[in-house]
């Protein structure tokens, strides 16, 4: 028992050794988060979003949270229908994939305002950025969530409710031009556009109880290969091709449009300069040219 009492006393050799070796890597764990360049990543990750989304972004302030988290404070985002409302912008670096000079970064953006704030829900888009260098050079992947996204808050003022959620990924593996693939899933619930005129083509507003969206791209072609909808206005299904182009807002619409009017929509058609159009008799239609001001040929 005296000699089991002793040894219970003694260091275990090489615990010392181990005690030494951990607070080092300790401390040099500290050091890379606190000597990280965050300034210029953060300056380098607006660049890039006003560089691939067209859009102006600004943030009042920025600052730097343990143990390796970057804040944006005071965001402003204008894009071609006006001013999307940001609440918060949130970005995680991984410090040990630093290690080997490449970039992770886990993101969140808080959406402020919308009906899906005012429910209650949290309107949140996450994900991944990941880089072989922390200045964003190729190859570059991107991944997300969209959780119950106000589409009314960024497309005004085409739209007048709606919310999305989903998932998207795209990978570039050139740094310049749109070169790169990936992929959009989505599920919109509760939608309803503006009246829309373009030319002497008017399109009144559509109610759809859910559309849902599949959307595969390569390099500046992106193929619709599911976009259906349906709803007290009838329902709609589209398929073509989208030309990526920037900003994103020039890009090239080449759709064709099969809907098949439901009673909500005769009503609304009746007092339009449309041809007469029976519930449950489809029509298909052309939608061709820039997102912004495409043509509309029947």
């Amino acid at each position: 028992m005296m000699t089991w009492s002793i040894a219970k006393r003694l260091p275990l050799p090489g615990t010392e050794s181990l005690r030494w070796g951990l607070a080092a890597l300790v401390c040099f764990f500290g050091f890379l988060v606190l000597t990280f360049p965050y300034g210029p990543l953060q300056a380098r990750l607006l660049q890039e979003l006003r560089r691939t989304s067209g859009w102006e972004v600004q943030a009042a302030d920025w600052s730097v949270s343990l143990p390796s988290t970057i804040e944006w404070k005071g965001i402003i985002v204008t894009g071609p229908a006006g001013i999307i409302p940001i609440a918060a912008v949130r970005a995680s670096v991984g410090v040990f994939p630093a290690f080997t000079g490449r970039l992770a970064l886990q993101y969140v953006i808080q959406q402020s305002g919308g009906s899906a704030a005012e429910r209650g829900k949290a309107a949140t888009a996450t994900g991944s950025v990941t880089a072989a260098s922390w200045s964003l050079q190729s190859p570059i992947a991107v991944k997300g969530h969209l959780q119950q996204i106000d589409l009314s808050a960024i497309l005004k003022p085409y739209i007048s409710r709606g919310t999305i959620q989903g998932d998207f990924s795209h990978r570039w593996d050139a740094i310049a031009g749109l070169n790169g693939e990936g992929t959009v899933q989505a599920d919109i619930t509760d939608f309803m556009s503006e009246r829309i005129t373009s030319g002497t083509v008017s399109i009144p507003s559509l109610t759809f109880s859910r559309i849902r969206l599949t959307l595969a791209c390569r390099d500046t072609l992106c193929d619709i290969t599911e976009l259906k909808g349906d709803g007290i206005d009838g329902s709609f299904a589209i398929q073509g091709r989208i030309t990526l182009q920037q900003p994103l807002s020039q890009s090239l619409l080449n759709l064709s449009v099969t809907v098949v009017p439901g009673a909500g929509f005769s009503q609304k058609a009746a007092g339009l300069s449309l041809p007469p159009l029976q519930p449950g008799t489809s029509v298909t239609f052309k939608l061709a040219g820039p997102i912004m001001s495409a043509k509309v040929t029947l």
